[in-house]
């Protein structure tokens, strides 16, 4: 069992965090580790319990470790000292990280990106390199407008799109434009590690909704509004990370009407609905929501453009600090996207993306002799402490559920979210081997 090296006497709360941190870097903590009891670690230490019980609390705010009473405290994936350990692990070990869902850029992907700049009438002219201007900001508004009616099935006018560097900053920048410290926020009991960690930082607190195999229940979403007073939702309706759950149309129906009886205020977050057939919840609750989209899961996750469209009052509130998002949206980046979307290159990158998806889950299916769901670019399955720490153990890395637990871990149930998007078929096989190994 791990110990800090330091002596007892410099430890402190800073001291102990920063040691945590440290092993984690240094890989004498790998993901899914317990460290020593509380009480343990105080005895060995020789300090008070109350010394080690808040350094494992900021530690878990830091995102390094997670834990519950009755299970421990353990290494988490999703930390920025675990990701950077595993990048050069990748490289120099063969690590296989099925932790996070960042777009591989294999050679077709690659040829259909070189086709958008070929076609990318920005590309030779001045305002490529510059900062951007009204010109291109209205040709990506535009081409937003398209794309959504055509892939999404859902109409706006260019005024009602803005653009914005990417959705993780859509989400910061709405909670600071929106809403206040304390503000409560309703939303399902997981979800992004972003949107935890914004809602944190902002000072907000989530309160969560029940959910089924559909994702939000109509009638809790209901329950939750009246129970907590909050008029703000923020939801992940399509393949929802990391459950992969996609609402139906029919469900989406139900809660729109909620939404609207109640006049709540949605944050929809679509950044997958691509690979799901119904539309956004947008287009039923078109007066209630803020549509957050982007293409870095399907084009390139290089190039950041997002934006969010939505025709409710409160964008003209967002858009009068519009100055603030688009000195940090990229010419070159949004030139990319309306080339991709005007000469159709967008489609054919979401074609093929959603082809190896599907090739890459029958394979897991195979392997594993599990049911997944050949449509979702993540899976989340059922397990165990151990079973994920074995996994890492044998090169597999998995991302636990209390990475995205709303409630900070106190589900009794063990999760672990297995993603397909980053990882080539060759390490997809690999790691399917290695898991159902450990079955």
């Amino acid at each position: 069992m791990w110990f800090p090296k330091q002596p007892a006497e410099k430890i402190g709360v800073n001291g102990l965090v920063q040691s945590i941190e440290k092993a984690i870097l240094e890989q004498q903590l790998k993901v899914g580790d317990r460290l020593p009891p509380q009480r343990i670690l105080a005895y060995k230490l020789k300090v008070n319990p109350t010394t080690v019980s808040r350094a494992y609390q900021r530690a878990a705010e830091k995102g390094l470790v997670g834990g519950q009473i009755g299970r421990g405290t353990y290494v988490l994936a999703q930390s920025n000292a675990a990701l950077f350990n595993r990048c050069l692990l990748e490289q120099q070990q063969g690590v296989i990280d099925l932790s996070i869902n960042k777009l591989e850029c294999d050679e077709t992907l690659l040829k259909i990106n070189q086709r958008i700049y070929a076609d990318n009438v920005f590309f030779q002219q001045p305002l490529y390199f510059e900062y951007i201007g009204a010109g291109v900001i209205q040709r990506y508004q535009l081409a937003i407008t398209q794309w959504l009616q055509r892939a999404r099935d859902i109409d706006f006018q260019a005024q009602q799109i803005l653009p914005l560097p990417s959705c993780q900053y859509a989400i910061h920048f709405i909670f600071s434009k929106l809403l206040k410290r304390g503000d409560l926020i309703i939303v399902e009991q997981f979800t992004a590690p972003g949107i935890i960690a914004a809602a944190k930082q902002h000072g907000l607190r989530l309160f969560t909704c029940k959910c089924d195999d559909q994702g939000l229940i109509p009638s809790a979403l209901a329950s939750t509004i009246k129970q907590t007073n909050s008029k703000v939702l923020i939801t992940v309706p399509s393949n929802q990370s990391p459950l992969g759950t996609t609402q139906s149309e029919q469900r989406r129906r139900e809660l729109a009407q909620v939404i609207k009886e109640q006049q709540l205020l949605v944050i929809e977050e679509d950044i997958y609905g691509m690979y799901s057939k119904p539309a956004p919840l947008a287009k039923y609750a078109p007066e209630n929501t803020l549509l957050l989209s982007g293409f870095s899961k399907c084009l390139s996750g290089g190039h950041k453009a997002a934006f969010i469209a939505s025709r409710h009052p409160m964008l003209e509130n967002l858009a009068k600090h519009v100055i603030e998002t688009v000195w940090l949206v990229s010419s070159s980046a949004t030139s990319h996207i309306i080339s991709a979307i005007e000469n159709k290159h967008l489609d054919a990158a979401i074609k093929h993306v959603s082809a190896k998806i599907q090739t890459k889950n029958l394979l897991l299916n195979t392997i594993m002799h599990s049911d997944l769901n050949l449509s979702n670019p993540h899976h989340w399955i059922e397990s165990n402490d151990e079973f994920i720490q074995q996994a890492a153990q044998a090169g597999v890395i998995l991302a636990h559920s209390d990475n995205f637990s709303v409630t900070g871990g106190t589900e009794k149930a063990v999760f672990y979210r297995l993603g397909v998007s980053s990882i080539d078929i060759d390490k997809i096989k690999k790691a399917a081997i290695v898991l159902a190994g450990l079955k």
